[in-house]
């Protein structure tokens, strides 16, 4: 494996550390209301240990994100069989992913980081040559950015992803059932028994899956009994332009953050399959001890034509902004915050 480079930037009292690795976030430190400093991304100790035993944990996704059904995609015509890493189905771009290749990173500033990664016509099964960056820029107000942007010389679809977890509490402080969390989703995608979205949109009315109003994780969790692995269809004034969707909070450190995109879905994801996992430092995480919120287009859409595709054209800009908003609460004002109309 080649060597790694772990690039870190610090400002506005956050500290993030990525790896070329899957253009990978291995480090967030964030403070609490008393001023503790917690790293509340999971994550593994060196490259290695990502591709033995760390999935997703961490990494920007692609091509297509999410899963693409029977593996397989029509374009101008002609049907492109995929890569079936989820047999029959395509998973996050397949064998191979985004997710497991070296990105090229380097430093723009004390608060960019900037990483490029060209993917060659046919990859994964898909057209076009791919030339994908990924940036992560910190501001002076505690925020976030993850910018992910690709050109193809072909028409094609793009669907990359930030596969980040969370535990606002600290990575390896057990589970987040009792995190706080709001989302602008009045519906959702039900499954297939095999994965797939079955095409419609259902309301969350009276369904685990409703999370207009802030509540615990754990609730929905029991009523599910696995966990949460569903998209939600968020609720945006201005649907291509960048806007508030996702509150989470920890009410023991106060560690709080709010969510802004330019996707129509958010992916809500409570770490299921975790059991006994090492993670960075010795910790072990187990089912439950992290939420990912994948801000994305909806799973399968190429294939959904009610969830209107749209093609990245040869020479357009495909473009995916998300901003992660960290806060210090007194525990007091948690509610207010998660309360706060979008």
């Amino acid at each position: 494996m080649p060597a790694e480079q772990q690039l870190t930037i610090s400002r506005g009292g956050l500290t993030i550390e990525v790896s070329e690795y899957g253009a990978r976030l291995t480090r967030c430190l964030v403070p609490g209301s008393d001023g503790s400093i917690a790293d509340v991304a999971p994550g593994m100790d060196s490259a290695e240990d990502y591709a033995a035993r760390g999935g997703t944990m961490g990494a920007v996704l692609g091509r297509y994100g999410n899963i693409i059904s029977d593996a397989k995609v029509e374009i101008g015509g002609k049907t492109y069989a995929l890569s079936a890493n989820r047999p029959p189905h395509s998973m996050h771009g397949g064998a191979g992913n985004f997710g497991t290749r070296f990105w090229s990173g380097d430093k723009i500033d004390a608060g960019t980081i900037r990483l490029s990664l060209e993917s060659p016509d046919g990859d994964q099964g898909w057209p076009g040559r791919v030339r994908a960056a990924v940036e992560y820029k910190l501001s002076e107000n505690r925020e976030l950015t993850i910018e992910m942007t690709a050109h193809s010389d072909r028409d094609t679809y793009l669907n990359m992803l930030f596969h980040g977890y969370w535990n606002l509490r600290g990575h390896g402080s057990g589970s987040v059932r009792c995190h706080r969390l709001k989302i602008a989703a009045d519906h959702y995608l039900p499954k297939r028994a095999d994965g797939a979205p079955d095409g419609r949109m259902m309301s969350v009315t009276d369904t685990p899956f409703n999370f207009t109003q802030a509540r615990e994780i754990g609730e929905g969790i029991d009523r599910l009994g696995r966990g949460y692995a569903h998209n939600l269809c968020l609720d945006r004034k201005a649907p291509e332009a960048l806007g508030e969707v996702v509150r989470l909070a920890d009410p023991s450190s106060g560690r709080a953050l709010a969510l802004s995109t330019d996707q129509p879905g958010v992916q809500l994801f409570t770490a299921n399959l975790w059991s006994g996992l090492k993670g960075k430092g010795g910790a072990i995480y187990n089912a439950h001890d992290a939420v990912a919120l994948e801000t994305q287009l909806y799973p399968n859409t190429p294939n959904t034509p009610s969830f209107k595709p749209q093609l990245i054209r040869a020479g357009e800009t495909y473009i995916h902004r998300m901003v992660i908003a960290f806060h210090a609460l007194d525990p007091a004002n948690i509610d207010d915050f998660l309360n706060a109309p979008f």
